[in-house]
């Protein structure tokens, strides 16, 4: 899975009316840049949620963590990387 090519495809298609996705850069400011406004911030967080199995918390949705690819794919690395964490408890089982 490539998580920058699925983000570049949803902003395009929904963002930049059918831009090609290529033309998207890593670095582009998305928000900042005024591409995406403030309830296109809550359909992107709806599409990554479904699309990645995510459940993120309002505090992690902000312009500073989803204003470029670069920084939505570190996002949802990390939320990967926490859902694949095991949790102990004080018994000692393993919860996945």
């Amino acid at each position: 899975m490539e998580i920058k090519t699925e983000v570049r495809k949803f902003i395009a298609e929904n963002f930049l009316l059918n831009a090609p996705a290529e033309t998207i850069d890593d670095a582009m400011p998305l928000i900042t840049g005024g591409i995406i406004d403030s309830i296109g911030m809550i359909t992107l967080m709806s599409f990554l949620e479904a699309r990645f199995q995510l459940e993120f918390m309002p505090r992690e949705i902000d312009a500073t963590s989803l204003d470029t690819v670069e920084r939505i794919e570190k996002l949802i690395v990390g939320k990967l990387a926490g859902r694949q964490a095991d949790v102990t408890t004080r018994d000692g089982q393993q919860i996945r």
